[in-house]
Protein backbone atom coordinates (compact mmCIF):
# COMPACT_ATOMS: atom_id res chain seq x y z
CA UNK A 1 0.00 0.00 0.00
CA UNK A 2 2.77 2.38 0.89
CA UNK A 3 4.44 1.56 -2.40
CA UNK A 4 1.31 2.48 -4.35
CA UNK A 5 1.00 5.82 -2.55
CA UNK A 6 4.60 6.60 -3.23
CA UNK A 7 4.15 5.93 -6.96
CA UNK A 8 1.01 8.13 -7.11
CA UNK A 9 2.68 11.03 -5.31
CA UNK A 10 5.71 10.77 -7.55
CA UNK A 11 3.45 10.89 -10.67
CA UNK A 12 1.63 13.96 -9.38
CA UNK A 13 4.90 15.77 -8.72
CA UNK A 14 6.11 15.11 -12.29
CA UNK A 15 2.78 16.18 -13.71
CA UNK A 16 3.10 19.56 -11.97
CA UNK A 17 6.67 19.93 -13.21
CA UNK A 18 5.65 19.19 -16.81
CA UNK A 19 2.71 21.68 -16.68
CA UNK A 20 4.83 24.40 -15.10
CA UNK A 21 7.75 24.08 -17.51
CA UNK A 22 6.47 22.90 -20.93
CA UNK A 23 2.92 24.45 -21.24
CA UNK A 24 3.91 28.17 -20.99
CA UNK A 25 6.64 27.63 -23.54
CA UNK A 26 4.19 26.07 -25.99
CA UNK A 27 1.78 28.99 -25.57
CA UNK A 28 4.63 31.44 -26.07
CA UNK A 29 5.56 29.72 -29.31
CA UNK A 30 1.94 29.87 -30.53
CA UNK A 31 1.48 33.61 -29.84
CA UNK A 32 4.80 34.80 -31.23
CA UNK A 33 4.06 36.42 -34.64
CA UNK A 34 6.01 35.12 -37.58
CA UNK A 35 8.95 37.18 -38.70
CA UNK A 36 8.11 39.54 -41.63
CA UNK A 37 10.28 40.19 -44.65
CA UNK A 38 10.76 43.90 -45.52
CA UNK A 39 10.77 44.67 -49.25
CA UNK A 40 12.69 47.77 -50.23
CA UNK A 41 10.70 50.00 -52.73
CA UNK A 42 12.09 50.33 -56.24
CA UNK A 43 12.99 53.95 -57.00
CA UNK A 44 12.72 54.95 -60.69
CA UNK A 45 15.72 56.84 -62.00
CA UNK A 46 15.20 60.62 -62.40
CA UNK A 47 14.95 61.50 -66.14
CA UNK A 48 17.61 63.79 -67.48
CA UNK A 49 16.85 67.27 -68.87
CA UNK A 50 17.27 66.01 -72.44
CA UNK A 51 14.84 63.15 -71.78
CA UNK A 52 12.28 65.60 -70.32
CA UNK A 53 12.53 67.84 -73.41
CA UNK A 54 12.15 64.86 -75.73
CA UNK A 55 9.05 63.76 -73.81
CA UNK A 56 7.50 67.23 -74.08
CA UNK A 57 8.18 67.36 -77.83
CA UNK A 58 6.56 63.95 -78.21
CA UNK A 59 3.47 65.14 -76.29
CA UNK A 60 3.18 68.26 -78.49
CA UNK A 61 3.44 66.16 -81.65
CA UNK A 62 0.71 63.87 -80.36
CA UNK A 63 -1.53 66.86 -79.63
CA UNK A 64 -1.05 68.37 -83.10
CA UNK A 65 -3.58 66.95 -85.55
CA UNK A 66 -2.10 65.20 -88.55
CA UNK A 67 -2.81 66.89 -91.91
CA UNK A 68 -5.80 65.49 -93.80
CA UNK A 69 -5.66 65.50 -97.60
CA UNK A 70 -7.95 62.63 -98.59
CA UNK A 71 -11.73 62.61 -99.11
CA UNK A 72 -11.99 66.41 -99.35
CA UNK A 73 -14.79 67.89 -101.45
CA UNK A 74 -12.84 70.62 -103.26
CA UNK A 75 -15.93 72.31 -104.71
CA UNK A 76 -17.46 72.75 -101.26
CA UNK A 77 -14.30 73.47 -99.29
CA UNK A 78 -12.91 76.16 -101.62
CA UNK A 79 -15.99 78.32 -101.02
CA UNK A 80 -15.02 81.14 -98.66
CA UNK A 81 -12.44 83.82 -97.84
CA UNK A 82 -8.70 83.06 -97.71
CA UNK A 83 -5.77 85.04 -96.34
CA UNK A 84 -2.14 84.61 -97.55
CA UNK A 85 0.30 82.51 -95.52
CA UNK A 86 3.21 82.19 -97.95
CA UNK A 87 4.03 83.22 -101.52
CA UNK A 88 1.00 85.48 -102.00
CA UNK A 89 0.05 89.04 -101.06
CA UNK A 90 -3.68 89.55 -101.48
CA UNK A 91 -6.73 88.01 -99.81
CA UNK A 92 -8.94 85.85 -102.01
CA UNK A 93 -12.59 84.93 -101.94
CA UNK A 94 -13.82 81.95 -103.94
CA UNK A 95 -17.57 81.81 -104.45
CA UNK A 96 -19.62 78.82 -105.50
CA UNK A 97 -20.97 81.04 -108.28
CA UNK A 98 -17.86 80.72 -110.46
CA UNK A 99 -16.18 83.99 -109.47
CA UNK A 100 -12.98 84.59 -107.50
CA UNK A 101 -12.40 87.99 -105.88
CA UNK A 102 -8.90 89.30 -105.18
CA UNK A 103 -8.87 92.09 -102.58
CA UNK A 104 -6.40 94.93 -103.18
CA UNK A 105 -7.36 96.99 -100.14
CA UNK A 106 -10.72 98.57 -101.00
CA UNK A 107 -10.35 97.52 -104.66
CA UNK A 108 -11.84 94.18 -105.71
CA UNK A 109 -10.56 92.35 -108.80
CA UNK A 110 -13.09 89.80 -110.05
CA UNK A 111 -12.26 86.87 -112.34
CA UNK A 112 -13.97 83.75 -113.56
CA UNK A 113 -12.77 80.37 -112.37
CA UNK A 114 -13.78 76.76 -112.81
CA UNK A 115 -12.71 73.70 -110.87
CA UNK A 116 -12.45 70.03 -111.82
CA UNK A 117 -10.91 67.99 -109.03
CA UNK A 118 -7.55 69.65 -108.35
CA UNK A 119 -7.39 71.36 -111.76
CA UNK A 120 -8.42 75.00 -111.83
CA UNK A 121 -8.93 77.43 -114.69
CA UNK A 122 -8.55 80.87 -113.10
CA UNK A 123 -8.30 84.07 -115.12
CA UNK A 124 -6.11 83.03 -118.05
CA UNK A 125 -4.19 80.39 -116.07
CA UNK A 126 -4.44 76.64 -115.85
CA UNK A 127 -3.49 76.07 -112.25
CA UNK A 128 -3.35 73.17 -109.80
CA UNK A 129 -4.55 73.35 -106.22
CA UNK A 130 -4.25 71.37 -103.00
CA UNK A 131 -6.58 71.70 -100.01
CA UNK A 132 -5.29 70.43 -96.66
CA UNK A 133 -7.12 70.31 -93.33
CA UNK A 134 -5.09 70.44 -90.14
CA UNK A 135 -6.96 70.58 -86.86
CA UNK A 136 -9.45 73.44 -87.10
CA UNK A 137 -7.57 75.11 -89.97
CA UNK A 138 -8.01 74.63 -93.71
CA UNK A 139 -5.22 75.56 -96.15
CA UNK A 140 -5.28 76.19 -99.90
CA UNK A 141 -2.18 75.91 -102.08
CA UNK A 142 -2.30 77.25 -105.65
CA UNK A 143 0.38 76.28 -108.16
CA UNK A 144 1.26 77.54 -111.66
CA UNK A 145 -0.67 80.82 -111.60
CA UNK A 146 1.19 84.11 -111.92
CA UNK A 147 -1.45 86.13 -110.06
CA UNK A 148 -2.68 83.64 -107.48
CA UNK A 149 0.07 81.12 -106.64
CA UNK A 150 0.78 80.73 -102.93
CA UNK A 151 -0.48 79.22 -99.72
CA UNK A 152 -3.62 80.57 -98.02
CA UNK A 153 -5.58 79.86 -94.83
CA UNK A 154 -9.37 79.95 -94.87
CA UNK A 155 -10.81 82.61 -92.56
CA UNK A 156 -14.56 82.24 -93.16
CA UNK A 157 -17.27 80.51 -95.17
CA UNK A 158 -20.74 81.78 -96.14
CA UNK A 159 -23.42 80.93 -93.60
CA UNK A 160 -25.97 78.31 -94.55
CA UNK A 161 -29.58 79.45 -94.95
CA UNK A 162 -32.58 77.17 -94.77
CA UNK A 163 -34.48 78.19 -97.90
CA UNK A 164 -36.86 76.59 -100.39
CA UNK A 165 -36.29 76.94 -104.14
CA UNK A 166 -39.13 78.46 -106.14
CA UNK A 167 -40.54 76.90 -109.29
CA UNK A 168 -38.82 78.34 -112.38
CA UNK A 169 -42.17 79.53 -113.74
CA UNK A 170 -42.21 82.12 -110.93
CA UNK A 171 -38.71 83.49 -111.60
CA UNK A 172 -39.71 86.26 -114.06
CA UNK A 173 -42.02 87.86 -111.48
CA UNK A 174 -39.91 87.10 -108.39
CA UNK A 175 -36.68 88.62 -109.80
CA UNK A 176 -38.21 92.09 -110.06
CA UNK A 177 -37.14 94.36 -107.21
CA UNK A 178 -34.12 95.63 -105.27
CA UNK A 179 -31.66 93.05 -103.98
CA UNK A 180 -29.09 93.62 -101.23
CA UNK A 181 -25.83 91.67 -101.07
CA UNK A 182 -25.22 88.67 -98.78
CA UNK A 183 -21.92 87.31 -100.08
CA UNK A 184 -19.79 87.01 -103.22
CA UNK A 185 -20.69 90.49 -104.39
CA UNK A 186 -20.11 94.11 -103.46
CA UNK A 187 -22.88 96.07 -105.15
CA UNK A 188 -26.69 95.87 -104.68
CA UNK A 189 -28.69 94.99 -107.77
CA UNK A 190 -32.12 95.98 -109.00
CA UNK A 191 -34.14 94.24 -111.72
CA UNK A 192 -37.03 96.15 -113.29
CA UNK A 193 -39.99 94.67 -115.14
CA UNK A 194 -38.85 96.72 -118.16
CA UNK A 195 -35.82 94.54 -118.92
CA UNK A 196 -33.20 96.71 -117.22
CA UNK A 197 -30.82 95.68 -114.42
CA UNK A 198 -29.33 98.46 -112.29
CA UNK A 199 -26.14 97.90 -110.33
CA UNK A 200 -25.77 100.46 -107.55
CA UNK A 201 -22.22 101.74 -106.93
CA UNK A 202 -23.04 104.17 -104.15
CA UNK A 203 -24.57 107.19 -105.87
CA UNK A 204 -23.53 105.81 -109.28
CA UNK A 205 -25.98 103.57 -111.16
CA UNK A 206 -24.79 101.23 -113.93
CA UNK A 207 -27.67 100.13 -116.15
CA UNK A 208 -27.70 96.97 -118.30
CA UNK A 209 -30.22 95.11 -120.41
CA UNK A 210 -31.30 91.68 -119.23
CA UNK A 211 -33.66 88.89 -120.23
CA UNK A 212 -34.78 85.86 -118.22
CA UNK A 213 -36.11 82.53 -119.47
CA UNK A 214 -36.54 79.99 -116.70
CA UNK A 215 -33.16 79.87 -114.95
CA UNK A 216 -31.24 81.33 -117.91
CA UNK A 217 -30.28 84.96 -117.44
CA UNK A 218 -28.73 87.07 -120.19
CA UNK A 219 -27.22 90.17 -118.61
CA UNK A 220 -24.74 92.54 -120.22
CA UNK A 221 -22.45 90.12 -122.19
CA UNK A 222 -22.95 87.10 -119.91
CA UNK A 223 -25.04 83.97 -120.23
CA UNK A 224 -25.67 83.39 -116.54
CA UNK A 225 -27.83 81.06 -114.47
CA UNK A 226 -30.04 82.02 -111.54
CA UNK A 227 -31.70 80.25 -108.62
CA UNK A 228 -34.43 82.01 -106.65
CA UNK A 229 -35.47 80.69 -103.24
CA UNK A 230 -37.45 81.84 -100.21
CA UNK A 231 -37.93 81.48 -96.49
CA UNK A 232 -40.49 83.05 -94.19
CA UNK A 233 -39.06 86.57 -94.46
CA UNK A 234 -36.98 86.89 -97.65
CA UNK A 235 -36.48 85.92 -101.25
CA UNK A 236 -32.94 84.88 -102.20
CA UNK A 237 -31.31 85.35 -105.60
CA UNK A 238 -28.16 83.44 -106.58
CA UNK A 239 -26.44 84.35 -109.85
CA UNK A 240 -23.89 81.94 -111.35
CA UNK A 241 -21.29 82.36 -114.11
CA UNK A 242 -21.27 86.13 -114.46
CA UNK A 243 -18.03 87.90 -113.65
CA UNK A 244 -19.70 91.19 -112.77
CA UNK A 245 -22.95 90.02 -111.17
CA UNK A 246 -22.31 86.62 -109.56
CA UNK A 247 -23.16 86.34 -105.88
CA UNK A 248 -25.99 85.79 -103.42
CA UNK A 249 -28.61 88.50 -102.79
CA UNK A 250 -31.84 88.86 -100.85
CA UNK A 251 -34.92 91.09 -100.71
CA UNK A 252 -37.71 91.36 -98.17
CA UNK A 253 -41.10 89.88 -98.90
Amino acid sequence: MRTILTVLLTSLVWAFVILAFFEPRAKSEETTPPATTTVEPTVAPTPSRAEKKAEKRSEKRAQTAAPVTENIDYTREIDGKWTPVEGAKYDLEFTKYGTVIQYHGSLQMRHDYSLSGKKMNIGYDKARIEIVKQGNDCYLEIYNSQEYSGKYRRTSQPRKIAMRQLDESLYAEAIVGKWSVINGQEHPLEFTKYGTAIQHHGSLELRHDYSLSGEKLKIQYDNARVVISEDASYYYLEIYNSQEFSGRYRKSK
